[in-house]
C-alpha cells in the first residue's frame, strides 16, 4: 500500500518536474527572442526561469532518490563482507535522512521567513519558491524510508549466505 501511495507520488513529481522543465526552457527562449530580436528585456522572465529551476532540482532530486540515481561510488563497499556492507548502506541511509530532515526543516524556516518578501519582476512572495525545498525534502525522507524498509524487508526474508550469493559475492 505504502509503495503504490510513492508510486504515484512519484509520477506526480515526474509531472510537475516536467512542467517546471517546459516553464524554464519557454520563459528562457522568450527572453532570448526579446532580447536579440527586439532589443528588449523584461524581468519577469529570468525570474521566471530561476524559480522553475529551484522547484525541478528539488522535484526531480527526489525522483532521483527513489530511482537510486544520485552519483554514489560503491568500489569500496561492494568489497566489503555482507554484514559490515550491510551497516555502511545503513549508516549512509541514517545520514541522509539526517541530512533531509535539516534540509526540510531549515528550508521551512527560510520559507516561512521569506513569505512577507516579494520578487522584483514577478512579485510572488519568496516563500513560494523556497517552500520547494521542504516540500522535496519530505518526499526525499519518504522515498529513503521506503529504501530502507525494503532493504530490511529483504533482509528479513534472505538469509546473509544466499544475499551474498544473490550479490556474486
Amino acid at each position: 500500500m505504502f509503495t503504490r501511495i510513492l508510486d504515484v507520488l512519484e509520477k506526480i513529481l515526474r509531472v510537475l518536474a516536467s512542467c517546471f522543465f517546459a516553464v524554464m526552457v519557454f520563459s528562457i527562449s522568450y527572453q532570448i527572442v526579446l532580447r536579440y530580436a527586439f532589443a528588449e528585456a523584461n524581468a519577469w522572465s529570468e525570474e521566471l526561469a530561476r524559480y522553475s529551476f529551484v522547484w525541478l532540482v528539488m522535484l526531480a532530486g527526489s525522483v532521483g532518490t527513489r530511482r537510486a540515481r544520485h552519483m554514489n561510488i560503491d568500489f569500496f563497499l561492494n568489497k566489503l563482507p555482507y554484514p559490515l556492507k550491510f551497516a555502511v548502506e545503513m549508516a549512509m541511509r541514517a545520514l541522509a535522512l539526517l541530512f533531509f530532515v535539516i534540509l526540510g526543516y531549515k528550508g521551512a524556516d527560510l520559507s516561512q521567513m521569506t513569505m512577507l518578501q516579494n520578487s522584483t519582476g514577478l512579485e510572488i512572495p519568496m516563500g513560494y519558491v523556497y517552500v520547494a525545498i521542504p516540500v522535496g525534502a519530505a518526499s526525499m525522507i519518504l522515498f529513503t524510508l521506503e529504501d530502507t524498509w525494503n532493504i530490511f524487508w529483504n533482509l528479513l526474508r534472505k538469509s546473509p549466505q544466499r544475499q551474498e550469493v544473490a550479490d556474486g559475492a
